[in-house]
Order: C-alpha cells, then sequence, then structure tokens
C-alpha cells in the first residue's frame, strides 16, 4: 500500500459534465439549418448521419476533431446534394466550390457556435463520485486542455466548485503527466477520463494510474484494445472514485498486479 494519500486527475468534457451532449445539439441545429435551405427531407437518425461526415473529415484534417466548423457544413451541404460522407470530406479537404453562398455557411457557423455555449449537464454519478473523494480526504484535480478559467466557472456553475481541488490546464501529453505526477509526488497519480488514446495511454506512459470511464462517442479511427492500458474500466466516475478508494495503492503495485 502507499504511505501517501493518492491524487485524482479528472478530466473535464464528457468524464464530469456532459460535453457531447452540447456538441450533438449543436450539430442538430447545424444540419436542420442545412436541410432547410436545401429543401431536404429530415433524417431518421441524424445524429449518427452527422457524425460519419465529422469524423470523415476528422481522418483527413490534421487537427482532427478540431477541424472549423465551416468545412462540416459544407460537407453536409454535398452530402444533401446526394454525395456520401467520405467523398464529400475529400471534396471539402481539396477546397472544392461550397454549394452554400459564404453568408448562408457563416450564420449556420454562428448559431452552431452559439449553441455550443449551452451549459452541459453533469455526468451520472460525478456528486456522488466527488463527495465519496472529498470523505476519503483524496483530492481531485480537474485537468483539462481547455482554459482553466472557463472550467472553474463551469465547476461553479455546477455546483461542484467545492468539490475540487482547482483546476490545472495542460495539453495531454506523456510529458505533461510525467510534470503532474512529479508534482502531487510521492503521492500515486490516478487519472480518471473518456478518452483511452488521450486521457489514459499517456497518463499510465507516464507512471499514473488510468481509470476509464468510457464516452458514448468513440471516434472510428481507435483500435478496440486502445483502453487495455488502464486499471480500471469503470461505468461512472462514482464507479471509478470507489475502485480508486479501494486500491490506494502505488502504480508499480498496480502494474504487478
Amino acid at each position: 500500500m502507499s504511505s501517501s494519500s493518492p491524487v485524482i486527475l479528472a478530466d473535464a468534457d464528457n468524464t464530469l459534465w456532459d460535453t457531447d451532449a452540447v456538441f450533438a445539439g449543436a450539430q442538430l441545429g447545424m444540419l436542420s439549418a442545412i436541410d432547410t435551405l436545401i429543401g431536404t427531407a429530415p433524417r431518421d437518425d441524424a445524429l449518427g448521419y452527422i457524425r460519419d461526415f465529422d469524423q470523415a473529415l476528422a481522418a483527413l484534417d490534421h487537427r482532427h476533431l478540431r477541424y472549423p466548423p465551416a468545412m462540416l457544413v459544407r460537407a453536409l451541404a454535398l452530402g444533401a446534394n446526394g454525395l456520401d460522407s467520405e467523398a464529400a470530406a475529400r471534396r471539402v479537404m481539396a477546397g472544392g466550390p461550397s454549394i452554400l453562398a459564404a453568408c448562408d455557411v457563416d450564420a449556420i457557423v454562428a448559431g452552431y457556435s452559439n449553441a455550443l455555449g449551452a451549459v452541459p449537464q453533469l455526468m451520472p454519478g460525478v456528486v456522488n463520485g466527488l463527495t465519496a473523494a472529498r470523505a476519503a480526504a483524496i483530492p481531485v484535480w480537474i485537468l483539462s486542455e481547455g482554459a482553466a478559467g472557463r472550467q472553474r466557472d463551469r465547476a461553479r456553475v455546477l455546483g461542484i466548485e467545492g468539490l475540487v481541488q482547482g483546476v490545472s490546464e495542460a495539453t495531454k501529453t506523456l510529458e505533461q503527466f510525467a510534470r503532474q505526477r512529479q508534482r502531487f509526488a510521492p503521492s500515486p497519480v490516478f487519472v480518471v477520463g473518456d478518452q483511452p488514446d488521450r486521457d489514459i495511454a499517456p497518463a499510465v506512459a507516464a507512471g499514473c494510474v488510468g481509470v476509464l470511464v468510457p464516452s458514448k462517442f468513440r471516434p472510428k479511427w481507435l483500435r478496440e484494445d486502445a483502453g487495455r492500458g488502464a486499471g480500471y474500466v469503470a461505468d461512472s466516475f462514482n464507479a471509478a472514485v470507489d475502485w480508486i478508494i479501494a486500491h490506494t495503492i502505488t502504480p508499480s503495485d498496480i502494474a504487478a498486479e
């Protein structure tokens, strides 16, 4: 057993709060606006349709899912005109002409950006998990690539500011997780996140213990075994914290199990 109390670094988006639902709502609004302009009938699985185009673009663009939203607008418009997701993505990446007027694209992007400002809901079990961690004297830090000030404001609005120690803003790389581990040494560091490739893999490589709480959204390019380095896979945040409380041992002990 570790002689030092563990520290939890918790991812924010889709681990503490449901960012995916906000994106889904914004994307559905984008598609509705495009369909209205072009005169396309509503689809049975509108979100699945959008995500096919979204991931086709992300697979081709070096920014992956952070490509400019205007690209998705142009791709979806091509889709409404009969192209499949991969063909539409290739045409947009090649800089082909848009079938929508520039002012229409700008208006749709503005509506999409405004919708992304909605406050997300907490993920299931977050309050219970944070409360359990506090009762066990385990500090929880929010670790996010987003602006620290914005994440603090979000934690305050969602009512969990008093249950977390603070916010650390850092790019999720092996080097950054190694710095976090050094910062909290000799305490073992447990990283809780929803992305096996961005949250768990670099954390484990840096000597932290990864606890995966899988997101509903799984990119097509993610390998099936992407989360195999996790010490535990939980179905909710509070289940992740319960496991950490029951396994307050060092990363080396986890590896030896």
